[in-house]
């Protein structure tokens, strides 16, 4: 079999079964980045398969960064409490040089429900994640992989290979390649995987640490001559300890000990011992990406697109990211399908790389400044990182930084998958001062642009003292029209209207203003007293604003202005979907489950 897009039958063998259960994606990986892809499927009312190779979960801790980016969008899957529960927070990240404390980074002051880093054991990640999604009647289906696929007209004829050897063939509207780094998804398309291995030598180690002088739940990051110190807390008294090995060393590529970690911790004047290791390991990172993420009725997502070095701990959370991207627009694309409309959805499946490719460039050139600054032998650049430390003192830098680094600065604007900008008088852009603020605070206080992430601004009740985030309405499975009502009698009018006529793609919420008869969950009516809501997704007066469901400002709309979600639909090359006849087996939304 080959990856073409030809018409000729797969080639099979005579120990070929046909596997009766075509499905309409199969997610070949149930990493963490699989298993939020199938969620999001799923919670769709996707038939949706995953299958991997492993036997069993992962007993490895591998990453352990669970950003606050990630875990709002993991709220929309209804699995970001669950998953906080289990790990440990961290509110702070102090910076060092040598033993002297440059700054602390303040991830407590970002505009988020989730103002942390979460680090939790990938296995418990996994373990997490693969439970919910059993909840929602799919189980992984382990010790099956990918042999080779072809793509035949409206269909992807996968070969897969049990554990015992044997071969079944499946058919599937889309594939998508969640097997990591050495994906065999991407190696059937013949993608080229363009970087190169960096000759920075890693060591990490996950083990106690006897006599810890540190604030044990704050994450310490320590710059040495030419090379990081990094210490996170981990569950059941267990830290992650991460260094890197200078150039001269005479250890590189030597596997790693405690001893190693000791000898550095005694550098910087710490005492402690580590013990009691769960795992030791090093390695060459590599930072690569395909030149294409899509390629027909396959797409590639997380590491199989593209791999990064670990000194930003952007690897899980940017697959996440690339999942929730990917996983609304697959959901379109295949309820098109179902209603045989006709429309080709090609623009909106085209926009995942569209979006994603540069999203993930972006990260590598962020990485690549970071590591000559952290492990160049120019002592200027180095001089120049510490600089940099210190002017995040200030508290607009501290906040900048922060929120980039957790991706909340992320933005997707210029895309096509968004509404043009609209000049109506009630729907506006942010002002110059508004830019300028954005400049210098990484987007977490003006108004939010198209393809901006959306806000996570906190409820209030009637008394004004927070009760929830806004987050809280969006839908996971859907696209939200967040309408900020006035009091005037067409808003609700209109609302109730967009809501009958767009029931098969649209979640409507109405936030007012002034207090209303009918205000409440139950009535699909929030409170926004002070404009603070509406204010941060860039609408004054009566208007809306349309967010994706991977929680990104989609379009601004005018109250009366429904023709303009037809266009936005339009946009994406998609029609106007029917109610789903599949609806019983989707979720509610997060608003719904409330009320």
């Amino acid at each position: 079999m080959s990856a073409s897009t030809t018409t000729t039958s797969a080639t099979t063998t005579a120990s070929t079964a046909v596997d009766a259960r075509s499905c309409e994606v199969l997610i070949a990986g149930a990493g963490p980045v699989g298993l939020v892809l199938a969620l999001a499927l799923r919670r769709a009312g996707v038939d949706v398969r995953i299958i991997d190779v492993a036997e069993g979960l992962s007993g490895a801790s591998k990453a352990i960064t669970i950003q606050p980016r990630t875990l709002e969008v993991l709220h929309l899957l209804g699995v970001a409490e669950e998953l906080v529960a289990a790990g440990v927070v961290a509110g702070v990240m102090h910076m060092h040089v040598g033993r002297d404390h440059l700054t602390t980074l303040r991830y407590d002051k970002l505009p988020t429900a989730y103002p942390f880093y979460l680090h939790l054991h990938q296995g418990q990640t996994e373990a997490l994640l693969a439970e919910a999604l059993a909840a929602r009647g799919v189980v992984v289906e382990r010790g099956l992989g990918l042999v080779d696929y072809r793509q035949r007209g409206a269909a992807v004829e996968a070969q897969l290979r049990r554990a015992d050897g044997s071969l079944v063939d499946v058919r599937c509207a889309y594939l998508a390649g969640c097997d990591g780094g050495h994906s065999q998804v991407r190696k059937c398309t013949g993608v080229d995987f363009v970087g190169e291995r960096h000759r920075d030598d890693w060591i990490m180690a996950d083990a106690r640490i006897e006599g810890f002088e540190l604030a044990p739940d704050e994450r310490h990051a320590f710059m040495l001559e030419d090379y990081p110190f990094v210490i996170l807390p981990m569950t059941d008294g267990y830290y992650r300890v991460i260094a890197a090995r200078s150039a001269d060393s005479p250890l590189r590529g030597d596997p790693p000990s405690l001893v190693e970690f000791d000898a550095i911790a005694s550098s910087l004047g710490f005492r402690w011992r580590l013990h009691d290791p769960l795992w030791l390991t090093r390695y060459n990172p590599s930072q690569r990406i395909a030149d294409r993420f899509r390629h027909g009725r396959v797409l590639l997502v997380g590491d199989a697109a593209h791999v990064n070095t670990p000194i930003g701990a952007q690897g899980l959370n940017t697959g996440v990211m690339d999942a929730l991207n990917l996983g609304w627009k697959l959901a379109m694309a295949v309820g098109e399908a179902r209603e045989g409309s006709g429309c080709t959805s090609e623009l909106l499946l085209d926009s995942y790389h569209a979006e994603r490719h540069p999203a993930v460039l972006s990260m590598f050139r962020g990485n690549d400044r970071l590591t000559r600054m952290v492990f160049g032998r120019n002592a200027a650049l180095r001089k120049l990182a510490r600089a940099k430390l210190r002017s995040l003192e200030l508290g607009a830098l501290n906040l900048r930084h922060t929120a980039d680094s957790a991706q909340l600065s992320l933005s997707y604007a210029g895309s096509p998958a968004l509404a043009p900008e609209d000049d109506h008088a009630s729907v506006i852009g942010p002002t110059l001062a508004q830019r300028l603020d954005r400049a210098l605070a990484g987007a977490a206080s003006s108004a939010a642009r198209l393809g901006d992430r959306a806000p996570c601004c906190p409820l209030r009740d009637r008394k004004g003292a927070p009760r929830g985030h806004v987050y809280e309405l969006l839908s996971g499975r859907a696209h939200t029209l967040l309408v900020f009502d006035d009091g005037h009698p067409e808003v609700a009018k209109w609302a109730d209207a967009v809501a009958a006529h767009h029931a098969g793609w649209l979640s409507v919420r109405r936030l007012a203003r002034r207090p209303l008869a009918n205000e409440g969950p139950e009535q699909g009516v929030w409170r926004d007293a002070g404009g603070e809501i509406a204010a941060a997704y860039g609408v004054v007066g009566r208007g809306a604003a349309l967010v994706r469901p991977d929680a990104f400002v989609a379009a601004r709309v005018a109250i009366g202005d429904e023709r303009a979600l037809d266009a936005y639909l339009a946009r994406l090359g998609v029609r106007r979907p029917a109610v789903p006849k599949h609806a019983r087996e989707r979720e509610p939304d997060q608003a719904e489950a409330c009320a």
